[in-house]
């Protein structure tokens, strides 16, 4: 039996945590330069290069939490997401994270020990509906589903 595509309208995870995390970060490297009263150049250069750092991931965060909306397309054995089709065979698993107000799903290819930051999204509305759909498909499909706390990429 031929499995009808499913069409879900998702978007990037919203990154509130890391947004947060960085902007303490940079903060706090930025008042510890500008009360600092020694003259060591070591110190701060690694304090510039932290806080670039946190800017960097601060900046990728919200870029990746304003960008639109986009498709998430299953057929009968492939998923197709941000323009890049995987079929069920190069997914080892796909992760589904509970712990905030938008389910996280992350897909995990093969050879991977870290979700790709392309591979996880969130569903924009009808959140149960697109969960359901997809436990559909990897079961059709037999791929392993995971109800636990995954990493991904920034």
């Amino acid at each position: 039996m031929e499995l009808q595509p499913f069409n879900h309208t998702v978007r990037n995870p919203s990154g509130i945590k890391n947004i947060f995390a960085m902007t303490v970060l940079c903060s706090l490297f930025l008042i510890s330069e500008l009360r600092a009263k020694e003259n060591n150049t070591a110190l701060h250069v690694l304090g510039a290069a932290v806080f670039c750092l946190g800017a960097a991931v601060l900046l990728w965060s919200l870029y990746r939490a304003m960008k639109k909306p986009i498709d998430l397309c299953l057929q009968n054995e492939t998923i197709s997401l941000n323009g890049r089709t995987i079929s069920a065979e190069q997914i080892k698993v796909m992760m589904i994270r509970r712990d905030s107000v938008h389910p996280i799903i992350g897909i995990k290819p093969h050879g991977t020990r870290i979700v790709p930051t392309t591979l996880c999204f969130r569903y924009v509305d009808k959140e149960e509906k697109g969960i359901a759909d997809i436990a559909e498909w990897a079961k059709r499909n037999n791929v392993k589903i995971d109800y636990s706390f995954f990493f991904r990429w920034i």
